[in-house]
């Protein structure tokens, strides 16, 4: 009696420790599974969990600053479209500021991007630096894009809030403001900075590629160099700020960013407001980008070296300055008077004086414009929206 006890005991035993042996088999299987299921299912998941989490890490380092605080507490990712699953590193990065006025602006440029863009290799991060009272139906459009060019671009939208608000500025919105601040949330070494009066006409991929030599910010030469004088500095390297490439690392490691929000907030009544923020504090650690990328959308070559030449400070190749004219890669439509937005700008005296210069591109800007405003979804939109001025 006592034997078969024993017995019935050793062998609940025995499947007790098998027992214990499968379920540990199991969890390791189940456990396999998952991780196979992690790497290969849920990798965009995972990646954009990961830059959420390098967004806020890095938010909060700057917001726990006092002076920061104002400017960074409420700025939140809004709406986060991971596409491809590349890793994050890979991508070009661009920073636009926007707000509802500028919605088919930023639309027609980000599509002329996208199309001139090398299909097979390159991949796009848009960051959208959004004021709060952007419209949802604003950011379905800008979405749209992700339809048609699935595989080389995604978007990060943020909510800018209240950042800025207190800034008054009568030539500017709060909007201008915004890339000021992108070396504090944005968890990147560079970005490239465009104003939505741009058009992308080759790969801007070569673009992003740019050393910085130590510089803290490259741009193109801009023919009010004499913007800053008034400050105490003659410099010959002023930019223009509509196309750029922000070192954004440099920016932390120095400093400078604390420098950059003081002088906007102390000095609201700046005409150039950013521009001359940044020519004034990162002077002289500033590089010139090749003409090619942001050329100013000038009338004619007759203006070129009639004006530019002679505005800028810098010796410069005047044979490069017309190469670029000839065959931009990035134009930017400051210099383009009226804008291609505008209703009826054909006819308006600004335009009509244009067609009396020689060789004038003011035609050609405008046609190129709505080329780009009719590859996308919302052309009809577009056409209605025309500012009537």
């Amino acid at each position: 009696m006592i034997y078969f006890k024993k017995k019935k005991r050793g062998k609940k035993l025995i499947f007790h420790k098998l027992y214990k042996w499968l379920i540990l088999l199991l969890l390791f299987e189940l456990n396999y599974f998952f991780s196979f299921l992690n790497k290969y299912f849920f990798k965009d998941i995972n990646k954009k969990n990961k830059y959420f989490s390098k967004f806020y890490k890095l938010k909060l380092k700057y917001s726990n600053k006092p002076f920061l605080k104002s400017f960074l507490d409420n700025i939140s990712i809004i709406s986060y479209d991971y596409i491809n699953l590349v890793e994050i590193k890979n991508y070009i990065h661009i920073s636009m500021s926007l707000n509802n006025n500028y919605i088919y602006q930023m639309l027609v440029s980000m599509e002329s991007a996208l199309k001139n863009c090398d299909k097979n290799k390159t991949r796009i991060v848009y960051h959208i630096l959004c004021s709060s009272d952007l419209k949802k139906d604003n950011l379905q459009k800008l979405k749209s894009l992700l339809k048609k060019y699935p595989s080389n671009l995604e978007i990060i939208f943020y909510n800018m809030s209240n950042s800025f608000i207190h800034v008054k500025n009568k030539h500017h919105s709060q909007a201008a403001y915004y890339r000021l601040l992108t070396p504090l949330f944005i968890p990147i070494k560079k970005i490239i900075h465009l104003d939505c009066d741009t058009l992308i006409l080759k790969d801007i991929r070569e673009m992003y590629q740019i050393p910085f030599n130590n510089n803290y910010i490259l741009g193109n030469l801009d023919v009010i160099s004499h913007a800053i004088d008034y400050l105490g500095i003659k410099s010959n390297k002023y930019i223009n700020s509509g196309v750029v490439l922000i070192n954004l690392d440099k920016i932390r490691k120095d400093n400078k960013y604390f420098d950059l929000i003081k002088m906007a907030e102390y000095h609201q009544d700046l005409r150039h407001v950013d521009q001359t923020v940044i020519n004034y504090v990162l002077y002289p650690y500033i590089g010139i980008l090749p003409f090619k990328y942001g050329i100013l959308s000038f009338q004619s070559k007759i203006d070129i070296e009639n004006k530019y030449i002679k505005l800028i400070r810098q010796k410069i190749n005047v044979k490069d300055i017309l190469k670029a004219f000839e065959d931009p890669s990035i134009i930017h439509l400051v210099l383009c008077v009226p804008k291609p937005w505008y209703k009826n700008s054909k006819f308006t005296p600004a335009y009509t004086m244009c067609q009396k210069i020689h060789d004038c591109n003011c035609t050609k800007y405008h046609n190129l414009w709505h080329e780009y405003a009719k590859s996308t979804y919302y052309y009809n939109e577009i056409l209605d929206f025309l500012i009537k001025k």
